[in-house]
C-alpha cells in the first residue's frame, strides 16, 4: 500500500482516479480523504517497494534559497522540472472556498498541471506542494510571471497523518449552523453588528447550545464579529470538544451562550445538509389554511361570516 498527496483541487469531483509513474505503469487509485482549506488530498494505490519522498524543513527555508519543481505542466509535459529561488515566505492566498492559506512565492515556472507536484530544495528534500500562481486571466493587463506558490509541507504533515489514519482531519470545530451577515441597512436600524443564524440543525452544537435562527452572534470569547468570515476565522482558533462563549443578540436583548464545539465530520455535515433540504422544503409548501370565499350571489345570509369563520 502507498499513499500520494496531492491538491484537493485537483481530485476534487473527479471519480475515476489514477497514478502514472516515469516508468510507464498506472495504478488505480482510491481517495482516503481530503482537507479543501488547506487544498490537500490523499490517495492510495495497491503497490509496495516505491521510493517515498523526503521530507525536509520547510521552516528553516529562507527568501533566496534555489528550489526545483516537478510536475506535468498543460497536463502533457510529463515529468518536467523548473528552478528557481524562493522568493517571499508567509504570502497568504485566498482559496477558491474563500479560506486563506500561507503559503511559499517561488519564481520556479509553474503551469496548469503542475498543481499536486513537489518543491524540493537543492538536497532533494521535499519542503513544499506546488498549488497556484498568478496569471493573466483576472481583469489586469499587467503582464505577470514568475509568481508561484506551493503549501509549506511543515503546515500539512499533521493534516495528512490525520487522513491517513481517519479518512479526514479530526479535532476540527462545527456549529452545525448556515449564516448571513448582518447588512448596513440593518445596522442603521440599530441592530448590531454580527451574523445572523439562517438554519441552526436541531442535535448539533448551536442547537444543542440554545441558540435559534434568527440570533444575531456579535461576539465569540469577547472577540467582535462582523462578518461570517470573521465567524469562520474565530471558530479555527478551536478545536471540537472545547466550549465557547458567543454574545447574542436576541428580540432586542443581549444575552450569553455557551455552546460545546462538535466535531466537523461527514457525519455533522450530513445532518446540516439533510435539516437544510428539509427546511428549504418546507418553506416551499404552499399554505393550507381554509379561506372563504365570496358566494357567487349578491344576497347573504346573515349567519354567512358566522357559518364560515365558525363552522360547527
Amino acid at each position: 500500500m502507498t499513499y500520494i498527496l496531492t491538491n484537493y483541487h485537483v481530485i476534487d469531483g473527479v471519480e475515476d482516479l489514477k497514478v502514472s509513474f516515469a516508468d510507464g505503469s498506472s495504478y488505480d487509485a482510491v481517495l482516503v480523504g481530503g482537507e479543501a482549506d488547506n487544498d490537500i488530498a490523499v490517495l492510495k494505490i495497491e503497490a509496495d517497494g516505491l521510493l517515498p519522498v523526503t521530507v525536509g524543513n520547510s521552516r528553516n527555508m529562507q527568501v533566496g534559497e534555489q528550489v526545483v519543481a516537478i510536475g506535468n505542466p498543460l497536463g502533457e509535459l510529463t515529468f518536467t522540472l523548473t528552478a528557481g529561488y524562493i522568493s517571499a515566505l508567509d504570502r497568504e492566498i485566498t482559496m477558491s472556498g474563500g479560506t486563506a492559506i500561507n503559503v511559499l512565492q517561488t519564481d520556479a515556472a509553474i503551469n496548469s498541471g503542475n498543481s499536486g507536484g513537489p518543491l524540493f530544495n537543492l538536497y532533494g528534500e521535499c519542503i513544499g506542494i506546488v498549488n497556484a500562481k498568478y496569471s493573466n486571466n483576472g481583469s489586469s493587463d499587467a503582464s505577470i510571471e514568475g509568481i508561484g506558490f506551493a503549501i509549506p509541507i511543515h503546515d500539512v504533515v499533521d493534516l495528512v497523518t490525520d487522513i491517513m489514519a481517519h479518512g479526514y482531519v479530526t479535532g476540527k470545530p462545527f456549529l452545525g449552523v448556515t449564516v448571513e451577515d448582518v447588512d448596513a441597512a440593518a445596522r442603521q436600524r440599530g441592530i448590531p453588528a454580527g451574523v445572523v443564524l439562517q438554519a441552526v440543525a436541531p442535535g448539533l452544537a448551536a442547537g444543542k447550545g440554545g441558540l435559534r435562527e434568527g440570533d444575531i452572534l456579535t461576539s465569540i470569547n469577547g472577540a467582535a464579529l462582523d462578518s461570517s468570515d470573521g465567524l469562520t476565522e474565530a471558530l479555527e482558533q478551536y478545536s471540537a470538544g472545547e466550549t465557547i462563549t458567543f454574545s447574542v443578540y436576541r428580540d432586542g436583548k443581549s444575552l450569553s451562550v455557551k455552546i460545546k464545539l462538535d466535531e466537523r465530520n461527514s457525519e455533522t455535515q450530513k445532518t446540516l445538509e439533510n435539516y437544510i433540504v428539509q427546511k428549504q422544503a418546507a418553506e416551499q409548501q404552499p399554505s393550507t389554511q381554509h379561506i372563504p370565499t365570496m358566494p357567487d350571489s349578491d344576497f347573504f345570509p346573515r349567519n354567512w361570516l358566522w357559518e364560515h369563520f365558525f363552522p360547527s
